[in-house]
């Protein structure tokens, strides 16, 4: 989708009051015994969002911020998934990983030095750069994402990151007022949207008074949620389920298990009210992967598109090609890894 057309669909959603209802996606880490580091996201969205599979060769040009002119390459590969043709969650060559979330609470300040990293680019630029958490975070805490629009739309998009690691190391990233808020450590596998983290954390305290034992814990527990698809429910939901998961017995079977622990958005679900409307949203996909193979799965259900496919990431970034790679096409189901790879410009 080309910037022009981004910017018109961007601009419309938002003036009908969409930022208000977007409250959208989930994402999990599951760190095994046996078989590796697992992630699982969900795309809620208010329509379809054209997801397109790309791949930027270790070496690429990318701009870190849409309003300055400096130019930069990255030090590894960069397979990720887009959303109106930006990365919203990907993969390097180096096993460090990344998601994002919308998170209406995020504050920026203006970038006014040549070179900074605006929101939309900041993924990229971390997966671009640096191999660990780790790494990762040490920048994030210096650098915080700086304000940037897409030109013709007036308004700012929302989001907040999270990133996860080959070693099962995680870092949740807000942008408050004061600067950038990190959460990190292994045990911060579990990631919604707003308010902020430390209230989701609080929120899971508080329920989990009501749970009991966890052997004791069976289909009548109340969980204590107040709603059904929000944010803060659906944070509890997915660290109570979770909570569950037992040892997978393979990478399909991990990501299988891992997958289940999201809350899905149902189909024209009524969130809430815009000047008079009920508005809504829904699961546009769920995508599992697989950090150390690269296998990956991504499930798709939205309007007259229903799909499974299959590719791996590793093999993708070994092929050395840049990919540009409409997902969702009539037809197209299960193994494409060598469609991806021989679609390379």
């Amino acid at each position: 989708m080309n910037k022009k057309v981004l910017s018109g669909v961007i601009a419309g959603i938002f003036t009908m009051g969409v930022t208000a209802t977007a409250d959208a996606c989930s994402r999990v880490v599951w760190n095994t015994e046996g078989h590796g580091t697992f992630v699982t996201r969900t795309m809620d969205w208010s329509e379809q969002t054209d997801p397109h599979l790309l791949n930027l060769p270790a070496g690429s040009e990318y701009t870190p911020h849409l309003a300055h002119s400096t130019v930069l390459k990255t030090k590894y590969d960069v397979t990720g998934l887009t959303t109106y043709g930006l990365i919203t969650d990907g993969m390097n060559s180096a096993g460090l990983s990344g998601n994002v979330l919308y998170d209406r609470g995020m504050h920026t300040e203006d970038s006014d030095v040549d070179g900074e990293v605006g929101t939309l680019h900041y993924l990229t630029h971390l997966l671009g750069q640096f191999a660990t958490v780790e790494e990762a975070v040490e920048f994030v805490s210096e650098y915080p994402a700086k304000t940037e629009f897409i030109p013709g739309v007036p308004i700012r998009i929302a989001i907040h990151i999270s990133l996860q690691d080959a070693t099962g190391d995680s870092a949740i990233i807000e942008f408050a007022e004061e600067g950038s808020r990190i959460w990190h450590g292994a045990e911060y596998n579990i990631m919604t949207n707003q308010p902020d983290y430390d209230q989701h954390l609080a929120n899971v305290e508080r329920s989990k008074r009501g749970w009991g034992e966890q052997e004791q814990q069976f289909s009548q527990t109340n969980l204590g949620t107040g709603g059904n698809t929000n944010p803060e429910d659906r944070f509890i939901h997915a660290t109570y389920f979770f909570g569950h998961l037992q040892e997978p017995t393979s990478i399909i079977n991990g990501m299988v298990k891992l997958d289940s622990t999201t809350y899905k958005i149902p189909q024209d679900a009524p969130n809430m009210p815009i000047n008079g409307v009920m508005a809504g949203y829904a699961t546009e996909y769920s995508v599992n992967y697989h950090l150390q193979s690269g296998e990956t799965m991504l499930r798709y259900q939205m309007n007259d598109d229903y799909t499974q496919l299959h590719y791996n990431v590793k093999a993708i970034q070994e092929a050395g090609k840049p990919v540009n790679f409409q997902l969702i096409q009539p037809g197209l189901i299960g193994e494409i890894t060598d469609m991806v790879i021989e679609s390379a410009q």
